[in-house]
C-alpha cells in the first residue's frame, strides 16, 4: 500500500459534486411511488381500453364443451355375444356390421312362423275349395227341389179337381140313381094296382086275358126296374169309395207339396251355409295374414340380431364382451359422427344482449395453443335449468335469485384440427356482438339437420 502525498495547505474544503435527479428520485420512495404509478397508468391506458372494449363488444364464457350426439347401440332382442367386429377407436362406416347376436333361436322361431303361414294357406285353400264346391251345389239343389215343388203343386191341383169332379160325379150318380129308384118305385106301385085289380076282373071274367096278362107284364117289368134302379143306386152308393180314394190322392199330393217345400226350405240352408262358408274363408285369409306378420316379426327379429352402424362414426366406448347375454336395449357400444361436432356454450342470462344467429366466435380449447374460430348456429329458446332432473319450485316462496344459463350451439370452422376435436373438451367462448347472419344460420341449420336424419340435401322453407 501506498503513501498519499499530503493535501496542500487550504482554508476552504473543496465543493461536493452535484446529485443527478434520479439518484434524489432513487433515494425519495414517496416521489418513486408516484413516478412510477403514473406510468404504468399511461402505459396501461392502451391496454385496459383495448380490454374494455373487447368486454363490452363480447360475451365471454368459460362454460362450454365440445359436444356430439353419443349414441349408444343395443340389440332389440336378447341373445349371447356371438361376435364383436369393432372394438373402441375404430373408424367405421354406415350399414358396417358391428356385433351379431347368436342368431339360431330366431332362426327356428323364423322357421316356425314360416311353416304356420304354410298351414294357414293350405286352410284357406281347402276352404275356398269347399265354398267353390258349395256355390257349383247349392243353386242345382234349389232349382232341382224348386222343380219337385212345382211337379208337387201341379199334381196337387190335379188330385184335387180329380177329387172334385169325382165327388161331383158320384154325387149326381146317386141322386140320378135314386130318382130313377123313385119313378121305377112309383111304375110298380102303378103297376102293381093294375096287376091286381085286373087280376080280380080276369077272375071274374069281366076282361079278356090278354088284358090281366098285359098287366102281369106291366107289373112284372116295373118291379124288375125298381131292383135295377136299387141296384143301379147301390152301384153308385159304391162309388163313394172313389171320393174317398181321391181324397186320400189328394192328400198324398199335398202330403209330397209339403215334403217339396221342405226339400226346398233346406236346399235354400245351403245359402246360408255359403255365407258362412264365405265368413270362414275371410276368417283363414286373416289367418294367413297374421301368420305372414307374425313371420316378417321373426324375419325382422332375426335382422335386429345384427347390430350395424347408422352411420359413419367413430365407436368411443364398448360395454360388452364377447359371449355376453345382451338383454334388450341394453347398450353395446357408443359411437358419435365425426363430421357433427359442435360446441354448446351455456352462456349467462345477462351476457345474452348483443348476441345474434351467425355472429363470430373465438373458442380457446384447453386441448389446444391455438384458439378455433366459429358462428353462433342457434340461441336456446330455454334455460338449462328447466331441464333439470329435479326442477326449482320455488311457488313456497324460498326463493335465491340465481344466474340462469342459456345453451348456445356453436358451429366450428373445420381446419386441420378438425378431427382432433372430441366431446367433451374444454372450451372457453368469446362470442362478438352484432346483427348476425339469419340466412347463414339457417342454412346451417338444414345442413346439420341433413347430417342428422343421414338423407340428401334438406329443401329449405
Amino acid at each position: 500500500m501506498t503513501d498519499q502525498p499530503p493535501l496542500p495547505p487550504s482554508s476552504t474544503p473543496p465543493p461536493l459534486p452535484k446529485r443527478r435527479w434520479f439518484a434524489r428520485l432513487w433515494h425519495n420512495p414517496r416521489l418513486l411511488f408516484t413516478v412510477l404509478t403514473l406510468l404504468g397508468f399511461l402505459i396501461a391506458i392502451p391496454f385496459g381500453g383495448r380490454w374494455l372494449a373487447y368486454r363490452f363488444t363480447h360475451s365471454l364464457c368459460e362454460d362450454a364443451f365440445v359436444e356430439s350426439h353419443i349414441v349408444n347401440l343395443g340389440p332389440l332382442v336378447n341373445g349371447h355375444l356371438l361376435h364383436m367386429l369393432a372394438e373402441e377407436h375404430d373408424t367405421v362406416k354406415a350399414g358396417q356390421l358391428l356385433a351379431e347376436i347368436d342368431p339360431l333361436p330366431y332362426i327356428r322361431q323364423l322357421e316356425l312362423a314360416a311353416s304356420k303361414v304354410e298351414v294357414a294357406e293350405a286352410n284357406l285353400r281347402l276352404e275356398r275349395a269347399a265354398l267353390a264346391r258349395l256355390e257349383a251345389e247349392v243353386p242345382r239343389k234349389i232349382e232341382i227341389a224348386q222343380r219337385e215343388v212345382s211337379v208337387a203343386e201341379a199334381e196337387f191341383a190335379k188330385a184335387k179337381h180329380g177329387h172334385e169332379l169325382t165327388q161331383k160325379d158320384v154325387a149326381k150318380t146317386i141322386s140320378e140313381a135314386k130318382a130313377a129308384r123313385a119313378a121305377a118305385q112309383a111304375v110298380l106301385v102303378n103297376a102293381t094296382e093294375d096287376y091286381e085289380r085286373y087280376g080280380k076282373l080276369f077272375k071274374e071274367r069281366s076282361v079278356p086275358e090278354r088284358k090281366f096278362e098285359d098287366a102281369t107284364k106291366t107289373y112284372k117289368t116295373a118291379h124288375a126296374d125298381v131292383a135295377a134302379t136299387q141296384a143301379k143306386l147301390e152301384r153308385a152308393e159304391a162309388n163313394r169309395q172313389q171320393v174317398d180314394i181321391a181324397a186320400k190322392t189328394q192328400e198324398a199330393a199335398d202330403h209330397h207339396v209339403q215334403k217339396a217345400e221342405q226339400t226346398l226350405a233346406l236346399a235354400k240352408v245351403g245359402e246360408l251355409h255359403i255365407k258362412e262358408m264365405q265368413r270362414q274363408v275371410l276368417v283363414r285369409a286373416a289367418q294367413v295374414d297374421e301368420a305372414k306378420s307374425a313371420r316378417d316379426v321373426a324375419q325382422t327379429n332375426l335382422g335386429y340380431t345384427r347390430i350395424v352402424a347408422p352411420f359413419d362414426g367413430v365407436v368411443v366406448k364398448r360395454y360388452r364382451n364377447l359371449g355376453d347375454f345382451t338383454p334388450v336395449g341394453a347398450p353395446v357400444m357408443s359411437l358419435y359422427n365425426r363430421e357433427l361436432i359442435w360446441v354448446t356454450v351455456n352462456m349467462e342470462e345477462t351476457r345474452l344482449e348483443g348476441i345474434a344467429a351467425g355472429n363470430n366466435v373465438r373458442l380457446d380449447v384447453d386441448a389446444f395453443r391455438e384458439p378455433c374460430f366459429g358462428r353462433v348456429l342457434w340461441v336456446g329458446r330455454a334455460t338449462g335449468a328447466n331441464f333439470a332432473l329435479v326442477p326449482r319450485d320455488v311457488s313456497a316462496g324460498e326463493f335465491t335469485k340465481v344466474v340462469q344459463r342459456v345453451p348456445i350451439r356453436i358451429l366450428v370452422n373445420k381446419d386441420e384440427r378438425w378431427p382432433r376435436l372430441r366431446p367433451g373438451l374444454s372450451v372457453s367462448a368469446a362470442i362478438d356482438h352484432g346483427p348476425g347472419d339469419p340466412e347463414w344460420a339457417r342454412k346451417a341449420a338444414a345442413e346439420e339437420l341433413r347430417m342428422e336424419r343421414g338423407v340428401g340435401p334438406v329443401t329449405l322453407p
